[in-house]
């Protein structure tokens, strides 16, 4: 092989190789502000094909979310504003009950919170939201 010939593959092939580096620390449009909703597992019969591939391709506000049966454009999860109280406590049952997942499970104005024993809907209390770190 010609010493020019093989550089010229050298470069082809060190451009192939960090093309995906480049295109991943790219900036690019994130994703629509809020969170899929939660969707309960369930049995799919027949798998759809995909409606969307990120939430750019989907109208408004909605996010393109994982869906029982496939991908599509969906509302995002409602956020209840306020933040959940302080529980102190064990759960003394091995499998806890969550009554909910997310706010949107929620009626009008309660919020979602990891209560003793299990998610339940109760009203939040005033002030920013803050995350719980788990230990």
């Amino acid at each position: 092989m010609k010493p020019v010939s093989l550089i010229v593959f050298l470069v082809i092939f060190a451009f192939g190789f960090l093309m995906p580096w480049a295109v991943e620390g790219a900036t690019r449009p994130r994703d629509k502000p809020g969170k899929c909703p939660f969707i309960r597992p369930a049995l799919c019969i027949r798998q759809e094909p995909p409606r969307c591939r990120n939430d750019w391709q989907c109208p408004q506000r909605q996010k393109c979310c994982r869906d029982v049966c496939g991908i599509k454009c969906m509302n995002p999860a409602v956020v209840t504003p306020g933040r959940c109280p302080v529980v102190i406590g064990q759960c003394n049952k091995q499998r806890p009950i969550n009554h909910c997942l997310n706010d949107s499970q929620c009626p009008r104005g309660l919020k979602c919170c990891r209560m003793s024993c299990g998610n339940s809907c109760v009203r939040p209390l005033p002030g920013p939201f803050v995350p719980v770190k788990k230990q």
